[in-house]
């Protein structure tokens, strides 16, 4: 066997491992396994966007912000057009508190084939830690539209209360705040029930 044919052998055989680890029900060591195959998959084929992709996901997920953009730019590098990875670059900028940056990456995204609808979100995270309310309220709008599912999102609706309370309109805060408690109670230890105005 050559040694071309040995390496395609041995990357469909870590690409069928990373498949069957990502299914797997069990977390045992799931992770490192999947990272240590993912890195020699990257190792034998530096172009394979879907490694590429799980690796900067992993590391974005692990707060290791600075690996996890260098994974992303590396797939820009080989597909510009590549939506996700230019969201999680959006994503790691607003982590990185870089909100103007993530909020030009979040324009772009917007204007690609199929952007997610989190990009909504984030971009109105941006906006609301730049303090932009009425902006970043807009934004958090059209997330809640964009899909019915989103309606409910407690977190969305906690930082519209927010919003609301900055913008003086305490009774929608109120509103916001009760239904992002009642479908999330924990979220009762991120602020405290807004006050009627009197």
């Amino acid at each position: 066997m050559d040694f071309k044919n040995k390496k395609w052998d041995e990357l469909e055989r870590l690409r069928d491992e990373v498949q069957e680890l990502s299914e797997s029900k069990t977390i045992d060591h799931k992770l490192v396994r999947m990272k240590t195959r993912l890195e020699r998959i990257v190792e034998l084929d530096p172009t394979d966007k879907i490694a590429l992709f799980w690796l900067g996901d992993f590391s974005f997920k692990f707060g290791m912000y600075e690996k996890a953009l260098g994974y992303f730019e590396k797939i820009i590098e080989l597909d510009e057009n590549h939506t996700h990875a230019w969201f999680y670059k959006g994503m790691i900028l607003n982590e990185t508190e870089k909100y103007k940056d993530a909020i030009k990456i979040f324009d772009k995204v917007m204007l690609m084939d199929e952007p997610p609808d989190e990009t909504w979100f984030n971009k109105g995270v941006a906006l609301h830690n730049l303090e932009k309310y009425k902006k970043a309220l807009e934004c958090y709008e059209q997330y809640i539209k964009y899909d019915e599912k989103n309606q409910n999102d407690p977190k969305v609706l906690i930082y519209k209360s927010e919003i609301f309370l900055e913008l003086g309109k305490n009774d929608d805060a109120i509103i916001c705040y009760d239904r992002a408690v009642k479908l999330d109670s924990s979220l009762k230890k991120h602020m405290e029930r807004p006050k009627p105005k009197m």
